[in-house]
């Protein structure tokens, strides 16, 4: 499954950020023992280092972060097409319309979000961390039941 990753997910786990931190920890687990394919946005990498720089107030820690998303998932490039469709589309959010955008013209299945509601107009399948991790239960969820 090729699964475009919001950038909150990201965030959630690089800043621990709680109720999230374990469902989106979890969601990025599932891309690093590729049982999915994780991708983010070329833009959601900018995005990335400059919230984790500012909360960290470090840029050898916001380079450290960035370094561990990028083992994670793979990066995809945000074309001329893709900024022109999203600007076209003339929508409320433009950087989730781009990210998008992005998603469909790279044949991703889904993007992980919790904010599904902000990519509702975009004719994408949306899974929630939640919904995913159904999809992918663990090992010791599965042991244990």
């Amino acid at each position: 499954m090729r699964l475009m990753i919001d950038t909150n997910i990201f965030l959630d786990v690089l800043t621990q950020r709680e109720p999230f931190f374990a469902d989106s920890k979890a969601v990025l687990q599932l891309c690093e023992s590729k049982k999915v394919q994780g991708f983010l946005s070329a833009s959601c990498v900018t995005d990335i280092f400059y919230l984790v720089h500012r909360y960290l107030h470090s840029t050898e820690m916001a380079y450290k972060a960035l370094g561990s998303v990028l083992d994670i998932a793979k990066v995809l490039s945000v074309t001329n097409d893709d900024v022109l469709n999203a600007y076209l589309t003339r929508a409320a959010d433009f950087e989730d319309c781009l990210l998008a955008t992005c998603a469909k013209s790279n044949k991703c299945d889904a993007i992980v979000t919790r904010n599904k509601k902000d990519y509702l107009t975009f004719g994408i399948t949306l899974l929630s961390p939640e919904e995913l991790l159904e999809l992918y239960p663990s090992d010791e969820k599965t042991e244990s039941e």
